[in-house]
């Protein structure tokens, strides 16, 4: 498991964005401004093998939020 993504500024926010928007991206990104991730407070996964749903719930029951609620299972917040 490796961390992928924690803190974004805008320029790297906006080239996400832009990568979904253009469908050159399997998950979602929000748009600059908007992301968690641009407050520090997100964080991405990389998981092999992929089990986004278990990390979730335990991420969840530790009182975080988890991507996977909104179709990017590799997010995971804090409140």
């Amino acid at each position: 498991m490796d961390v992928t993504s924690t803190l974004r500024s805008l320029d790297s926010q906006r080239a996400l964005y832009q990568n979904y928007l253009a469908g050159c991206s399997r998950f979602p990104a929000a748009p600059p401004g908007r992301s968690a991730h641009g407050r520090g407070l997100a964080f991405d996964l990389r998981m092999d093998p992929p089990d986004y749903s278990g990390a979730g719930r335990v991420w969840e029951s530790i009182g975080g939020t988890w991507g996977g609620r909104f179709n990017d299972p590799i997010h995971f917040g804090v409140r």
